[in-house]
């Protein structure tokens, strides 16, 4: 299959995925949201492991890993934080910023090159992502002055540099993508652990009690589906990070009518034309190669 076509089954499966994280966050404890969320990850990917279908690691290999794992945990302990206190139109779209920081470092530092029209498709995106934050000041006030759309900021250039990483280990290291994905979730709960442990069980437990919902299994199983098809979108040799980046994001059309629809959010006529931009800008990247 094409990875350009498996970015965009990974960017439905993501907005899918980011409905099921509101609702698990929302008047709820994230860490131990988090911890749960990536122990059920692990535990649908168990299966993979024990029957063998994992090729063998060393353990610098093992290193590789460990260090993607704090590099998303860290970048997820961030954004779930903000989105259990913004409306998810608003969240989702920042994080949909990521292609800016992506593309930067892509083009700066890994020698991409994409066609023309893909140029102008990706600064049209970045232009409505921009004109969707904008959007957001009626809803949260002074917006960089918001302390949660800071977080949301930090969650998202971490995301940035996880995916120039994933570059990295599954093009130039040639890790195998289904590998990566089981070793990733496993580690990626032992950080969750720790992160409840040291923040959260001491004293938060009382001032941020956590309750227990179904939707952990929905966000753990669509993020698997999702992961899967970026990870072998990724690993093409073809395959460019800063496009399947800007792909991979149009998740938000989904996050946007979910806020909108399901949690009530404030509708805005800059929020529908920036989304059409999106759409444009998105066209005009697929069809530019």
């Amino acid at each position: 299959m094409s990875w350009l076509l498996l970015a965009f089954a990974s960017a439905f499966f993501l907005g899918i995925y980011d409905l099921a994280k509101k609702k698990s966050v929302q008047d709820n404890a994230v860490r131990p949201v988090l911890f749960l969320c990536s122990a059920f990850y692990a535990l649908f990917m168990l299966p993979v492991l024990l029957t063998g279908h994992c090729e063998q690691l060393t353990l610098h290999d093992h290193l590789y890993l460990m260090l993607k794992a704090v590099i998303v945990g860290a970048s997820w302990l961030f954004t779930y934080n903000a989105i259990a206190h913004m409306p998810l139109s608003i969240s989702t779209t920042i994080r949909a910023l990521a292609p800016l920081f992506t593309i930067m470092i892509a083009v700066g530092f890994m020698g991409e090159r994409p066609f023309a029209m893909q140029w102008v498709g990706i600064a049209i995106c970045i232009c409505s992502y921009i004109g969707l934050s904008m959007a957001g000041r009626k809803e949260m006030g002074h917006f960089f002055g918001n302390g949660w759309v800071v977080c949301m900021l930090l969650g998202t250039i971490l995301a940035s540099c996880s995916g120039i990483y994933d570059k990295f280990i599954l093009q130039r290291m040639n890790f195998e993508p289904l590998t990566v994905q089981v070793w990733f979730s496993i580690y990626m709960m032992l950080v969750q652990f720790l992160c409840m442990m040291i923040s959260w069980l001491p004293k938060r437990r009382f001032s941020h009690p956590f309750q227990f919902r179904w939707y952990f299994l929905l966000v753990a199983a669509f993020l698997i589906i999702a992961d899967r098809c970026y990870f072998l979108a990724v690993s093409s040799q073809d395959a460019l990070i800063s496009i399947i980046t800007v792909l991979r994001r149009s998740s938000v059309f989904i996050s946007f009518l979910a806020g909108i629809i399901i949690f009530k959010e404030r509708k805005s006529k800059l929020k529908f034309v920036a989304l059409l931009g999106v759409v444009i800008g998105l066209c005009l990247i697929s069809l530019g190669k």
